[in-house]
């Protein structure tokens, strides 16, 4: 036997531009483009009276086939991917077009993130997302070069009123690019909840997206618990078991699984793979099934973005962090605010207080419809050891948190920063090699955090002089060093951090590198780019500025391939003469670089 442990679409018509009106009186032309942008405000922001609006209303963002690289719901690092990634066979530069009629509400550029963006909202209550953009429509574009140079800024957030950009269907709005955090060419289109910005499933929308492939199972893993409280190295046993497919849409594990405690738990990886891509989607529904009884699903749709970081307590963070798996928990960690799960199992453990052998049943169902099941048995071992870990670690309640002071060390873990309570492993050892003070190790950076924990540390030896260079530095599992920037204060460095790992201060005294990518014998056109190869080897970029012949001078930076650009630009360069390009580039602890060149337009 087992037991549950419980601890109305408007429609109006009106003039599609200032053509339908050719010959009218100037005055009833205006009066004509007032009536339609008030009407555009008043349906874009009403609340709709009807409570289940439209699929229908959204083209295809690209004229194209769509071939997917990523869905709705995927897991990815830190968050839900809230989007559809659209293949652009492999380049940049094709048209993108308004989904729907609309107005252009925001234009974001950022070095990471999304690159260049465009939000447009439109009359049934949704806004669309275009995003990792190459260049803006030449209106556009003007608009926003315009604020970079009145900014200084590369990076812009712009909020144009609903006046300045009104968009039609299909109307092309940009070209496709591979900018931000892009790892290849291709178009992230999201649509959102315009009242509350929250992204909703693209492919709900009957997008010309095929899909007629089932799910597929990887792998299953289950884990075994002391009791029925889900606490961090407190004995918790994790065991993998390969699957064996036997058609299409069915798998099952092989043999029986044997648990070694009284309380189960249960993830599996699955992935959903889309018509014309091999790349890994996520699954939409997953559902656990005991003894043909539903006890455990969840649904990934309308995640927040407030709540999309629980997906490190959703997945297993350890086995994504380690080993590259992605790994659906069918339980939930306390600390786990997703309001996605149903069943009898929310918030418990699985008792198994019987010997009999049970069956068990996970079904993965797409957003189109398409599912597969993966059966298994499990039952408990005749020889229950239900001992927890034999540690001397200090337990930290993820609801309180907890601070530790001491001479040369302090830290603070936050309430709700842990997903579970946890056994807390730390040590304060001898300094790595060049370091100016001794190492904190805390706990291991496979344990996710959901908020930053502060770490404080007592500097050993320095030049006063040099405080200002002084940084904590973060080493992971591979030995990279990663910066965590820092303040001094009374000989201590503070900082916060977002991942466990081993902490201690060192020094930024070098500044970034340049590296030119001009040619003096070159006589350089409209369009052309002056590129520069920037990096640095600790605390990072901070900021930069370009200027030709004194005057601020647009730069665009691309961090993922340490490049700087300057775009030749015929209205703001004299032509025939030879002109300066200086660029100056500080990293994080305000070392600088300084170049100088010449070349001719």
């Amino acid at each position: 036997m087992l037991s549950i442990i419980p601890p109305q679409k408007y429609i109006i018509v009106l003039p599609s531009s200032e053509d339908n009106i050719f010959g009218m009186p100037k005055i009833m032309k205006l009066m004509l483009k007032f009536l339609k942008i008030v009407t555009l405000i008043t349906i874009c922001n009403v609340k709709m009276f009807s409570q289940k609006i439209s699929k229908e209303g959204f083209i295809s963002p690209l004229d194209i086939p769509l071939y997917l690289s990523g869905n709705y719901g995927e897991l990815r690092a830190d968050h839900f991917h809230v989007g559809i990634d659209i293949k652009t066979m492999g380049e940049p530069g094709k048209p993108v077009y308004a989904s729907m009629e609309g107005y252009i509400s925001r234009i974001k550029v950022q070095i990471g993130g999304y690159g260049k963006s465009i939000y447009i909202n439109h009359p049934n209550g949704y806004t669309t997302v275009y995003a990792h953009l190459d260049k803006f429509m030449p209106d556009v574009e003007e608009y926003v070069t315009k604020a970079q140079y009145v900014s200084k800024s590369f990076e812009v957030d712009l909020y144009p009123t609903i006046y300045e950009f009104q968009v039609e269907e299909g109307q092309k709005i940009a070209l496709s690019g591979n900018t931000g955090s892009s790892g290849g060419p291709h178009l992230h289109f999201e649509i959102r909840k315009s009242a509350d910005h929250v992204p909703v499933n693209a492919l709900s929308f009957n997008l010309p997206v095929s899909d007629r492939r089932f799910p597929e199972f990887k792998s299953l893993y289950a884990y075994s618990f002391a009791t029925d409280i889900v606490v961090a190295n407190n004995g918790e046993i994790r065991k993998y078991y390969p699957v064996v497919k036997l058609n299409d849409s069915t798998y099952t594990v092989p043999g029986n699984i044997i648990t070694r405690k009284e309380y189960v738990g249960f993830a599996s990886e699955v992935y959903d793979f889309l018509d014309g891509s091999e790349n890994k989607c996520g699954i939409r529904v997953l559902e656990l099934i005991i003894d043909k009884k539903l006890l455990f699903s969840f649904e990934i749709d309308n995640i927040s973005f407030g709540l999309t970081r629980y997906i490190n307590a959703h997945m297993d963070y350890n086995l994504k962090s380690e080993e590259k798996r992605s790994v659906h928990r069918l339980y939930k960690l306390p600390n786990n605010k997703l309001p996605i799960y149903k069943g009898e199992l929310t918030d418990k453990l699985l008792h198994i207080n019987d010997n009999l052998l049970h069956q068990g049943e996970i079904a993965a169902t797409d957003i189109y419809g398409n599912k597969s099941v993966l059966k298994f048995n499990f039952k408990k071992a005749s020889n229950i050891n239900n001992s927890l870990s034999d540690s001397n670690n200090i337990l930290v309640l993820w609801k309180y948190g907890i601070l530790v002071d001491s001479l040369n060390y302090k830290f603070r873990i936050p309430a709700d920063a842990l997903y579970q309570d946890t056994y807390l492993q730390y040590e304060f050892i001898t300094g790595e090699e060049n370091s100016l003070s001794d190492t904190l190790i805390l706990h291991h950076e496979s344990e996710p955090l959901h908020r930053n924990v502060n770490v404080i540390l007592k500097v050993n030896k320095f030049d006063p002089g040099m405080k200002n260079k002084l940084l904590i530095v973060r080493m992971n599992n591979e030995k990279k060093i990663i910066s965590e920037a820092g303040k001094f204060e009374n000989g201590y460095l503070k900082t916060s951090s977002r991942s466990f790992g081993k902490f201690y201060v060192s020094i930024d005294t070098v500044a970034p590198s340049i590296k030119s990518g001009l040619t003096d014998s070159r006589k350089y056109s409209v369009g052309d780019k002056l590129i520069f190869t920037v990096t640095d080897d600790l605390s990072g970029i901070w900021k930069y500025n370009a200027y030709i012949d004194n005057e601020w001078v647009l730069l665009e930076y691309d961090a993922k391939t340490d490049q700087m650009f300057y775009t030749i630009d015929e209205k703001r360069l004299v032509p025939g003469k030879k002109h300066e390009l200086k660029v100056i580039v500080v990293d994080e602890r305000n070392n600088q670089s300084v170049s100088k060149q010449s070349f001719e337009f």
